[in-house]
């Protein structure tokens, strides 16, 4: 007997769910399906779909189907959906990925029907799920893979994601950029982008208090140097202590910190030629002191 894997369902691109929309359509022969039509007899999900594309429609228009769309739909039939689907579910408080898995609409026309989805859910009696969040924004998940970056010493892996290490789980990432894969491209991008505070900087060259005399003018940049400089300096010192030489990729109690080779205090500028990477314990240990022996 020859034993054979199924296909790997996790993580596929958009062509891939795409391609299994369109192979159940032909099917079945027909020019449109329903949600219950493809939790039947796809290989993935409804909800997948809708997580994915947004909505059940667009994903339909993906993959060029037929879309039986309404327009201008009632709020009250909207809401008596909403509330069709907590008697459903017995529950009082329905959030937005319940609704994708049961409503008859999409959770972002009930969004434009009602401004946002907290107002939809009080519109309709109810209370906002506990499990409620606002949207992040994009910068606030970069920001947070920033971090689990600098934590983990390397680039993370969607198992990194989770508290305390991570705000945000990975599937936040794959919902907003489409997979995992274009979340870490649509990072470096923006990460790697043109930035005024950022400014060319040798590997090879050791920042000294030497090289970078104390100025007698006021600060032209902000103490905190931000996550995208904050990150492009440990990526430049390899997310190494330049003390110490300890990292969190090999260690796992290491923290880093980004250290102002010249003391803020001391009038030392926040760029890339007056930062370095070192890790909690050297930082504290340096204080406002240079690196140097000998010198203040």
């Amino acid at each position: 007997m020859k034993y054979e894997l199924e296909p790997e369902n996790r993580n596929c691109n958009d062509d891939v769910l795409l391609e299994d929309l369109r192979a159940v359509a032909i099917r079945l022969n027909k020019p449109s399906l329903t949600k219950e039509d493809y939790d039947k007899h796809g290989r993935f999900c409804a909800a997948t779909m809708q997580n994915r594309f947004g909505s059940w429609n667009t994903a339909l228009m993906k993959s060029g189907l037929c879309v039986q769309k309404r327009i201008g739909i009632p709020r009250d039939e909207l809401l008596e959906d909403l509330r069709h689907v907590a008697e459903t579910l017995g529950v009082n408080a329905v959030s937005r990925e319940s609704y994708r898995s049961h409503g008859r609409f999409s959770d972002f026309t009930q969004v434009r029907a009602f401004g946002s989805w907290v107002k939809a859910v009080k519109a309709a009696g109810f209370t906002v799920s506990p499990g409620w969040k606002p949207r992040a924004s994009e910068d606030e998940l970069f920001s947070n893979m920033a971090d689990v970056w600098e934590k983990v010493g390397r680039q993370p892996k969607q198992s990194d994601f989770h508290p305390p290490i991570s705000r945000f789980s990975e599937s936040v990432y794959v919902r907003r950029f489409g997979s995992w894969r274009k979340a870490l491209e649509a990072f470096v991008t923006v990460a790697n982008g043109d930035n005024p505070e950022i400014q060319e900087f040798s590997p090879t060259k050791n920042p000294s208090a030497t090289s970078l005399p104390i100025p007698t003018i006021r600060h032209r940049t902000p103490r905190d140097p931000g996550w995208r400089l904050r990150f492009l300096v440990n990526r430049r010192d390899r997310f190494t202590c330049r003390a110490c030489g300890r990292t969190p990729a090999l260690d796992l109690g290491v923290v880093l910190d980004v250290d102002h080779v010249v003391a803020w205090c001391k009038g030392g500028e926040t760029i890339m030629e007056n930062l370095q990477t070192l890790c909690q314990r050297c930082n504290i240990g340096k204080s406002d002191l240079s690196m140097n022996e000998g010198e203040g």
